[in-house]
């Protein structure tokens, strides 16, 4: 491996058989940054049917999606490897680059085969603006492997070639092109790396620093963009599952399982409306819940599985995580429970005669039981969850909308459409609306992070401060465009989100990491 030179630069390329056989891959050492290049075999597999109620987007939004979600993983990679030490700046996209790079998908569509692009490096008398193109990756999804057919799958065979690893995380570079064409069933990907000729002093510093840090090739991992990571995007006929369904859409699709969510990856696409919202217990990021069952995660929030595609006796009417943070259940109007991460199934009711359906659930302090109340106020209590009393034998004044338990989770709050609060076991009654009038109806609640106190929230984003919960303002005087459904708290900053119906989040005295 060579350093950057002044202005003479010299080519390595060498090839290397990957182990997998579901890409063709082909990558362009460094002209002066020297990388290596790889090469890998296809496989392909036959296309089903698209998935129930997917509505098409157009190839080109596609292709651009594709593109972003590898330049948004490339750039987790970067991130994850970046320190007081050594710093890999964010590879930020280059308009001629990316032009050169889609031409060259285009060409490797039609051509069938995943060859070098021709680089432009920088000539003998560059001038200081010039962007010099000095590597690339180039190579083409699988078709009938899943998962990892999507961008996802693109990526980590990327990470998985030492020269095109190389190329990707290179500290030198801080310009790149993304090209994506979709054929066949395929993705032809394209990527470029460089940086303006001027800022060469710097580029030769952060390469020389990394080699000392890093090692020379950068190590594998850590990997925190690959395969079981975020939520992939697919091109037209990728398989999406081993039930034989292929995307109309495009992406993006869920994971079945665990997986860390990509900064700036695109949320999934779904046909249920957005019904709740669950934050990290110790802060920083939030899951959206619909009531298809599908799950998006933000921010530091972990993907760890959906009903998303599953058939559901009752639509799901909302979410918790656990008190680790690494969990959480999802809770339908039948009160069936669907465990994922580390929330730990306890029992339901699903399958039984509810007298009202379900409308909310809150675990124990512990996470080894949970309540669920119905919308008359009935309480079902499960795992170390006490019983601590309901409204359930009572007449309302209006529905029960949401449940929230004390810190100590020795009680629960209900609160009722009209704001009415009904404390059990220890959870103090702080006040309530039940006596004012409301523009909009209560929808849900949330305790604050001492649980000495609570929120609501309304329909028009309205938000009522009780106790110790500090009011950090509401949406009560902006034109929604959805319905608010739900809100839940930040542990670490003492605001709070909520999330509208259409999947908009918004956030008050917390960070926004996304809509759902």
């Amino acid at each position: 491996m060579s350093d950057l030179q002044d202005s003479t630069f010299t080519r390595k390329h060498r090839h290397r058989l990957l182990g997998r056989a579901t890409r063709r891959m082909a990558g362009i050492a460094s002209i002066g940054l020297a990388l290596l290049a790889a090469s890998a075999g296809l496989s392909t597999g036959p296309t089903g049917s698209a998935p129930a109620g997917a509505a098409a987007l157009d190839l080109p939004t596609i292709q651009a999606l594709y593109a972003q979600d590898l330049l948004d993983r490339a750039n987790a990679e970067r991130v994850a490897r970046t320190s007081p030490s050594l710093q890999v700046p964010p590879l930020l996209v280059d308009a001629g680059l990316a032009a050169q790079a889609q031409a060259w998908s285009v060409h490797l569509a039609a051509t069938g085969v995943a060859q070098d692009p021709p680089l432009s490096a920088c000539g003998s008398q560059p001038s200081p603006g010039q962007i010099c193109m000095l590597a690339a990756n180039t190579g083409n999804s699988g078709n009938g492997t899943w998962p990892g057919d999507g961008s996802d799958g693109m990526h980590s065979d990327y990470m998985a070639s030492v020269g095109h690893r190389q190329n990707m995380l290179n500290a030198g570079y801080d310009v790149v092109g993304m090209g994506v064409t979709c054929s066949g069933g395929q993705a032809w990907t394209v990527e470029v790396f460089g940086f303006a000729y001027g800022n060469l002093g710097a580029a030769q510093r952060r390469q020389t620093t990394q080699n000392a840090v890093a090692g020379d090739p950068v190590a594998p991992g850590p990997s925190v963009a690959g395969l079981q990571t975020g939520v992939p995007v697919y091109c037209p006929g990728q398989k999406v599952g081993p039930n034989g369904q292929t995307t109309a859409t495009g992406g993006p699709y869920p994971y079945p399982y665990a997986v860390p969510s990509v900064p700036g990856a695109a949320p999934p696409t779904s046909s249920g409306t957005a019904v709740g919202i669950a934050s990290v217990a110790s802060g920083g990021g939030y899951w959206v819940a619909r009531s298809d069952g599908s799950v998006s995660s933000h921010g530091m929030a972990t993907d760890q599985g959906s009903m998303a595609g599953q058939a559901l006796a009752a639509p799901v009417r909302h979410i918790v995580g656990t008190p680790t943070g690494r969990g959480y259940w999802l809770v339908a109007s039948d009160g069936g429970i669907f465990s994922y991460g580390d929330a730990a199934f306890y029992g339901s009711m699903g399958g039984q005669r509810l007298n009202s359906p379900v409308v909310d659930m809150t675990p124990t302090a512990t996470g080894r039981g949970y309540w669920l109340v119905a919308s008359d106020g009935g309480i079902f209590a499960f795992g170390d969850a006490v019983f601590y009393g309901s409204t359930g034998g009572l007449r309302l004044n209006s529905a029960v909308v949401g449940l929230a338990s004390s810190a100590s989770g020795r009680g629960y709050w209900l609160v009722a459409s009209d704001g009415g609060i009904f404390a059990f076991g220890d959870a103090p009654f702080v006040g309530s609306t039940g006596a004012l009038s409301l523009n909009a109806a209560i929808v849900g609640m949330a305790s604050s992070p001492h649980g000495l106190g609570y929120w609501l929230v309304a329909t028009d984003g309205g938000i009522f401060a009780f106790g110790d919960a500090p009011f950090q303002g509401s949406a009560g005087a902006i034109r929604l465009a959805a319905p608010i459904a739900g809100m839940a708290s930040d542990a670490t900053t003492g605001g709070y989100w909520m999330v509208a119906d259409d999947g908009g989040v918004f956030a008050f005295g917390a960070p926004f990491h996304g809509a759902g």
